[in-house]
């Protein structure tokens, strides 16, 4: 790796060259991730395989100022952007069922990544991987980066290694729900109201519209209304670190007090999915390859140890309140995977009743997933 006084093709005082290889390294990882390869690898991990490739070759540096920008603005945005659909009233009367199997799959990662940190050395950053780990799964790559943030975990090292193990066998993960999905023996035990999974949803096809300047205008304003004020709440308090808690909490009552004007604000996600490609190339950028590598096997338990905690936690809960095979599979995937995932799996097995709810889950696990990954980073360094 390039050390962080080395010279660099691009240099590391030049902002405006280092966003364009940034914007340009996004704009190739989203395009192959059309592509075959690029499904099974996500574009993610193009995106940061692509920044460490060129860091490696000393193309663009290891670190710059524009980087803590990224981390400082763009990230909280991102996180707020994609909670603007965070409404509290829709996702528990669309939920229904399926919230349930969420909320034990939620709990079962939170327990997972207490007992694997209790199993396992996982080194120096062993409560900032439970942290960013069980944010993750509950929620999505947004927790990922907004927790790392929260914390202070800015190792890019440790960072990449977390993103490439949670891409590889996260990946697996869902190779295997989805493969579930159609076993017998899963079906034939979890078959309670099994009979209505094929009933269409009111909204299961919604079209959605083409984002204007004016939707992306008011989307960003509200944005950055809710991290000022999260800002400023969480410094009043003395908490200046856990400022993205306060912004959880005020988006959420935004979107959920607004909901019926936000729904028709088209876009938001698709600014929050760029400012999230610009996080990860940040980590490739800078990564340190023999690091990563050293924390691989520790890490691959780690994760493993996590989903097997998962999967006994909403199979008992489904056992418990007579959830059936389908319910289970969405909930899990929206855990793991988010929302993209657990809607496809609806679509793909015909569950069009369930395509709302894996929508609806998903974005709680957003709203739950930067909590769940604070309060065990606190729960372990006490």
């Amino acid at each position: 790796m390039t050390p962080l006084g080395a010279t660099s093709l691009v240099p590391a005082d030049n902002t405006f060259a280092l966003l364009a290889v940034f914007f340009g390294i996004t704009a190739i990882g989203a395009l192959l991730e059309k592509t075959r390869f690029g499904r099974r690898v996500s574009g993610v991990m193009l995106v940061i395989a692509i920044a460490i490739a060129l860091a490696h070759f000393r193309i663009i540096p290891a670190a710059a100022p524009v980087y803590g920008a990224i981390w400082t603005y763009l990230v909280p945005l991102a996180i707020a952007l994609f909670l603007l659909r965070a409404d509290l009233v829709s996702i528990v009367v669309e939920g229904g069922r399926t919230l349930v199997a969420f909320l034990f799959g939620a709990v079962g990662v939170a327990a997972g990544a207490w007992l694997g940190a209790q199993l396992l050395d996982l080194g120096p950053f062993e409560a900032q991987y439970a942290a960013v780990f069980s944010a993750t799964y509950v929620g999505g790559s947004l927790n990922f980066a907004a927790v790392a943030e929260a914390i202070g975990f800015r190792d890019p090292s440790a960072l990449a290694a977390g993103v490439a193990i949670d891409n590889v066998v996260g990946l697996g993960y869902l190779l295997m729900v989805g493969a579930a999905a159609s076993w017998p023996i899963f079906s034939r035990h979890f078959a309670w109201r099994a009979y209505r999974l094929t009933d269409v949803g009111d909204q299961a096809d919604a079209v959605e519209r083409v984002p204007t300047v004016i939707d992306l205008s008011l989307a960003l304003g509200l944005a950055a209304l809710a991290c000022a004020a999260g800002t400023a709440i969480a410094d009043a308090l003395g908490q200046p670190a856990y400022a993205i808690l306060y912004i959880t909490l005020l988006m959420v009552a935004i979107a959920t007090l607004g909901r019926r004007w936000l729904g028709s604000i088209a876009g938001p996600e698709l600014a929050a999915t760029l400012f999230m490609y610009l996080f990860f190339a940040l980590l490739g950028a800078g990564a340190d390859i023999g690091a990563m590598l050293g924390a691989a096997p520790a890490l691959f338990a780690y994760v493993l140890i996590i989903f097997a905690v998962h999967v006994v936690f909403i199979l008992v809960g489904a056992r418990l309140c007579r959830l059936n095979h389908a319910e289970i599979v969405i909930a899990s995937s929206a855990c793991i995977g988010g929302p993209p995932i657990a809607i496809a799996f609806a679509v793909l097995f015909g569950w069009r009743r369930l395509a709302v709810p894996a929508v609806a889950t998903g974005v709680l696990g957003y709203v739950l997933g930067n909590f769940v990954g604070i309060g065990l980073f606190e729960a372990l360094v006490r």
